[in-house]
């Protein structure tokens, strides 16, 4: 991404991803370059998946999400947690389940680290901070969350 370097990528995403959810929310993460969007793949069944740029071999590839995320009732976020890929996913009116990715795109290696039932009623999740804390946003308030001390903090008095 520098001055005079812009070309057109011709590599197309799998031509079973129907759809990017909220395709303006693209997560940038620790793993030498890639970019991810959710996605839903269209065949037998509609299923949700993760869609991965990397931005050295200009390819596309699907990462599988964790199956329990999958539920149509969910909503999912995709974000990055101590630098690996994680999947932030609500369940209205329960809690927020926070999944980490250990080896970058082994759909095996999908791990529940946090659930977050303090949050119900708080409409969206960001992700976490280069500090572990957990960014969401409720009510009109941003809230931080620091999972270590079970604090949080109310970061403004209204979102726009």
């Amino acid at each position: 991404m520098r001055k005079g370097s812009w070309k057109l990528i011709t590599e197309m995403f799998a031509s079973h991803i129907a759809i990017l959810i909220n395709r303006y929310d693209v997560c940038a993460d620790g793993h030498d370059g890639h970019l991810h969007w959710l996605g839903w793949t269209n065949g037998e069944e509609d299923t949700k998946t993760i869609v991965a740029f990397d931005l050295g071999s200009e390819t596309f590839r699907e990462i599988p999400l964790p199956d329990s995320t999958l539920d149509h009732n969910r909503s999912n976020v995709v974000g990055v947690l101590a630098g690996k890929l994680c999947v932030m996913s609500y369940i209205e009116d329960v809690a927020y389940e926070v999944w980490v990715m250990d080896e970058y795109a082994v759909a095996e290696s999908w791990v529940k680290r946090h659930v977050f039932s303090q949050f119900i009623g708080y409409t969206y999740p960001f992700g976490f901070t280069s500090h572990r804390e957990f960014l969401t946003e409720g009510d009109g308030y941003l809230v931080l969350y620091n999972p270590s001390t079970n604090e949080h903090k109310y970061l403004e008095d209204h979102c726009p």
